[in-house]
């Protein structure tokens, strides 16, 4: 589920391996968006590096400044004729806005925008733009605009609190050669026929979608996603407007997410607490480093560090075993929770995560590569799209000490702030993996524990009612 100003869609995923008959041409058509974001890059680059230094211009930046003098003109010719062709079409029916030429960028302006690429390859007539059918070119150059313009925004936050940066950004960079590019096709140019085919441009083939056709929703776009030798055809539909889902904060449903337990539910309303347990996934990635470091070994085997490929299409079989093996137990995890918040009428989801805290996790070798190999973000996303379908909130919230406080003692839960330690002492500790001592010699799980003041932190009065069903034995689920 996807939702954007105000509006609501939906995304529906189908793969396309090789020896589909559309698999050599989204081959090509990922490989050319590749190339043009990368000249579109290369184009920015060079003008912004020429006008910003004072050293003199390199071959590079002089040869892109020199095709930008010379064609200028033509630029701003071909524009003429388009506002005046435009102008006699309306014939004073809509406002027209003023005719602005293009300019020469300059060292006070040296970023060229969307439309000057854009209008620069079509006079150059340049192979890497028209090797793309048209809107999906124009999509390319706008990706790498955008990502311009995030650099620029980083770079203005970095200069007004460097402390919030882990160092200064860096100028978007080029993706690595002879890989693809995800391209994203419009219903205008990629049709919904006979409601059952995708009808792609440049191409005969077409894509049947089954069942996906008949969804409710109507059809605004597909995006080709290049992934472990294969490709993810995502068929996004518009659903309808964005319906917007106030938390209540009345019946509450909080998550601790983890290792041991991948989420630990707790509750203010009558529910005994949930351990969903994460033994899979950690199988799923024991499984995945053995492998992984036995094919690596053998690839590189007699190899300097600057010779030899460091990926091969066996290791991309097991990343991809890997991610849908993930994918389906995040799915059925997710599924489960929902269920729970349903059956108990809860009207807000609230979720502990941490900024960085992947980054930061200290947890000893072994549990820092559990930690960090489990993608919680993926999990978090199911769940979101998931409880809002069900009408429920979901809040994410960062959960800084609630493993460290005593629910049980209502001790004071401070937030963390980069580079200070809290002078807090709590009243309880944790005197074993899964288990946490109150100050009055009460055992409570340590996950329940976090997970309590989780839900805590962002309702402190939430459990005025009582806390009896937090303190009973939580019950423990496989999911398979």
């Amino acid at each position: 589920m996807e939702r954007d100003e105000g509006k609501e869609y939906r995304t529906y995923q189908m793969d396309v391996k090789k020896g589909h008959r559309l698999f050599s041409y989204f081959e090509e058509l990922c490989a050319n968006g590749n190339n043009l974001y990368n000249l579109t890059n290369f184009y920015i680059r060079q003008v912004y590096t020429a006008l910003k230094s004072d050293k003199p211009l390199q071959p590079l930046q002089r040869e892109v400044l020199e095709t930008i003098y010379q064609n200028i003109d033509k630029m701003n010719e071909k524009k003429t004729m388009a506002y005046y062709k435009k102008l006699r079409r309306l014939k004073g029916k809509g406002n027209q806005k003023e005719l602005k030429l293009f300019t020469l960028p300059t060292k006070e302006k040296a970023f060229v925008g969307y439309n000057f690429l854009d209008a620069l390859f079509k006079t150059i007539k340049q192979k890497d733009y028209y090797s793309l059918p048209g809107q999906i070119n124009q999509q390319v150059i706008k990706n790498v605009v955008q990502n311009w313009d995030s650099f620029f925004k980083s770079l203005n936050g970095y200069k007004e609190n460097p402390q919030k940066y882990k160092g200064r950004p860096n100028i978007p960079r080029y993706l690595p050669k002879g890989s693809q590019k995800e391209v994203v096709l419009s219903n205008q140019i990629c049709q919904l026929k006979s409601e059952k085919y995708l009808r792609f441009p440049k191409t005969k083939g077409k894509l049947n979608i089954g069942k996906l056709a008949n969804v409710s929703g109507k059809f605004q776009q597909v995006r080709i996603i290049p992934k472990y030798n294969t490709f993810t055809v995502e068929v996004i539909f518009f659903t309808g407007k964005k319906i917007e889902i106030n938390p209540k904060k009345k019946r509450i449903l909080s998550i601790d997410l983890g290792v041991e337990n991948i989420a630990t539910l707790v509750s203010n309303v009558e529910m005994t607490p949930i351990l969903f347990k994460g033994g899979k996934i950690k199988s799923i990635n024991r499984w995945y480093n053995k492998l992984k470091s036995y094919y690596y070994a053998a690839l590189r085997n007699g190899r300097s560090s600057k010779e030899g490929q460091r990926y091969s299409k066996r290791l991309s079989r097991l990343d991809s075993k890997r991610h849908n093996q993930i994918k389906d137990f995040f799915h059925k995890v997710s599924f489960n929770i929902v269920k729970v918040a349903k059956e108990h009428r809860i009207d807000t989801i609230i979720i502990g995560k941490n900024m960085d805290w992947k980054q930061k996790v200290a947890l000893g070798s072994k549990n820092n590569q559990n930690f960090v190999q489990i993608p919680h973000a993926m999990l978090v996303s199911m769940i979101r799209y998931k409880a809002n379908t069900e009408g429920i909130a979901v809040i994410e919230t960062e959960e800084s000490y609630t493993s460290q406080a005593s629910f049980l003692d209502e001790d004071p839960i401070p937030t963390y702030k980069s580079g200070e330690e809290s002078d807090d002492i709590f009243s309880g500790k944790r005197i074993s993996r899964g288990m946490y001592r109150s100050k009055k010699g009460i055992l409570i799980n340590a996950d329940v524990n976090g997970s309590a003041n989780i839900l805590r932190k962002v309702v402190p009065k939430a459990f005025a009612n009582g806390i009896a069903v937090v303190c009973t034995q939580p019950l423990a689920v496989n999911v398979h």
